[in-house]
C-alpha cells in the first residue's frame, strides 16, 4: 500500500466534505436536524458548528481505521493474509466509503437548508449503491481476518467461506436493488429491508455452519 497516495485520497474526501459543509453553512440555521426516526421526522439536532465539522471528523476516523486494518492484513505472514487483488478491490470499498459519507454530509445540509423534506431519497440509494458493490466483490474475495463474511467456521474452511460469500455477494447485490428503488416506496418499507438484511446474514451464518460441520463429518 502507498501511504502517500492513500493520505491524499483520504484528505481529498475530508476536504470535500467540509468544503460542502464550509459552503453551507452562512445558511444553516442554529439547530440542524441530523437525526431521524422511523417515518424520517427529526428527533435530534446539532449546532451548525458541529454540523460542520462532525462528519469530515467522522470520515478522516472511518478512513484511517480502514487503513490501518487493510495495511495489517496486507502485511500478515500466515493463511488469513490479505492478496493483493483482493487489496484493490478493498480499496475501492474504501472509495466508496468515502463517497458514502460525503452523501450523507450533503443530504443532511440540504435538509438543514430546506432543500429536502428528509435524507431518505439520498441515503437509501447511497445505502444500496454500496450494498451492490460490496456484494459484487464478496465472492471474489479469499480468506483474510479483515472483509467477507469472517465467521469461526468461514476462516478455517475454505468451502464455508466460498459459500458464505457468494450466497452473501448475491444477496448483497439484491438487497442493494430493494434500497435503490425504497425512495419510490412508502416509509413503512424502510423496516422490512433492515429485517431482510439480518435475515440474509442469519441465513448466511447457518448455511455456511452446516456446511462446515459437514466437510468436517465427511472428513472424520
Amino acid at each position: 500500500m502507498r501511504w502517500t497516495r492513500d493520505l491524499g485520497e483520504g484528505l481529498f474526501w475530508v476536504t470535500a466534505c467540509f468544503l460542502i459543509g464550509w459552503l453551507a453553512y452562512p445558511y444553516l440555521p442554529e439547530k440542524v436536524p441530523t437525526h431521524f426516526n422511523a417515518q424520517w421526522q427529526p428527533d435530534g439536532w446539532m449546532s451548525r458548528e458541529m454540523t460542520l465539522w462532525f462528519m469530515p471528523l467522522m470520515l478522516a476516523i472511518l478512513w484511517g481505521v480502514l487503513t490501518l486494518c487493510f495495511w495489517l492484513a496486507a502485511i500478515e505472514k500466515g493463511q488469513l493474509r490479505l492478496e493483493q487483488y483482493d487489496l484493490r478491490l478493498l480499496l475501492g470499498i474504501r472509495t466508496l466509503m468515502g463517497a458514502f459519507m460525503l452523501a450523507i454530509h450533503a443530504a443532511i445540509l440540504a435538509v438543514g437548508l430546506g432543500w429536502l423534506g428528509s435524507p431518505r431519497p439520498v441515503i437509501l440509494p447511497a445505502i444500496g449503491v454500496l450494498f451492490m458493490f460490496i456484494g459484487s466483490i464478496l465472492p471474489k474475495l479469499k480468506r483474510n481476518w479483515v472483509a467477507g463474511f469472517r465467521l469461526p467456521w468461514t476462516l478455517v474452511s475454505d468451502e464455508a467461506w466460498r459459500a458464505a460469500n457468494k450466497f452473501g455477494g448475491y444477496g448483497f447485490v439484491a438487497i442493494g436493488v430493494l434500497f435503490l428503488l425504497a425512495p419510490l416506496l412508502p416509509t413503512q418499507f424502510d423496516l422490512a429491508l433492515l429485517v431482510s438484511v439480518f435475515v440474509l446474514i442469519l441465513a448466511i451464518s447457518v448455511q455456511a455452519y452446516l456446511i462446515y460441520r459437514r466437510a468436517n463429518v465427511s472428513t472424520s
